[in-house]
């Protein structure tokens, strides 16, 4: 009982996670993750499985402690973000899926965030006669493309640093685009040949 009553004073020093305190809640939830034997789980590169010849108890105690780890951080989130980790129960995947939520580290990302914050800020600097970065310039350039350059931002997302450049983003589009005509100027020389075909058959 005093085993509980200590734990359950222990869970209660945790705030729930917000979208505000990401920073401080992931370093308190590491302490009760390792306050309860689960903080392995989450540093190691793959999942712990119980030895061959482990009894079953020990078998137990291995799933009771993985259950304990999703339970805590489960718990342990605002009901806004729950939806982010109620399709899964294994607590390593749950604390990826909120460290890539807060954490973001794909260009993609990234921009849509510099995106929101900036918005209408960016047409104002360049009335302003501010250079801006072509980071900023180039999410810009390919950012309400239709469909059929899908493919080529996703590719372009995957460049290195040093080659997202406005210049080179520019280049690319340019080259999908004659991509694209030529494409639609071949289809619409076999729809017309299958036409006259069909025509001729008459």
């Amino acid at each position: 009982m005093l085993n509980r009553v200590t734990d359950m004073e222990f869970n209660n020093q945790i705030l729930v996670l917000t979208q505000n305190n990401w920073n401080t809640w992931k370093h308190d939830m590491q302490v009760i993750l390792m306050h309860y034997g689960c903080w392995q789980f989450i540093t190691q590169s793959k999942p712990e499985e119980p030895d061959e010849v482990a009894t079953y108890k020990e078998k137990l105690d291995l799933q009771l402690r993985k259950d304990r780890c999703y339970t805590s951080i489960y718990a342990k989130v605002s009901l806004d973000l729950k939806n982010l980790i109620t399709e899964t129960t294994d607590g390593v995947v749950a604390w990826k899926i909120l460290k890539d939520h807060f954490e973001p580290v794909t260009r993609a990302r990234v921009i849509q965030l510099l995106d929101e914050f900036f918005g209408t800020t960016y047409h104002r600097l360049q009335e302003a006669g501010h250079r801006l970065d072509d980071l900023y310039i180039g999410f810009q350039l390919i950012r309400w493309l239709p469909q059929e350059f899908q493919s080529t931002v996703q590719q372009i997302y995957r460049w290195k640093k040093e080659d997202f450049r406005a210049s080179k983003i520019e280049a690319e589009l340019i080259l999908r685009a004659n991509r694209l005509q030529l494409m639609k100027q071949d289809l619409e020389k076999v729809e017309n040949a299958y036409l006259r075909s069909f025509t001729s058959k008459k």
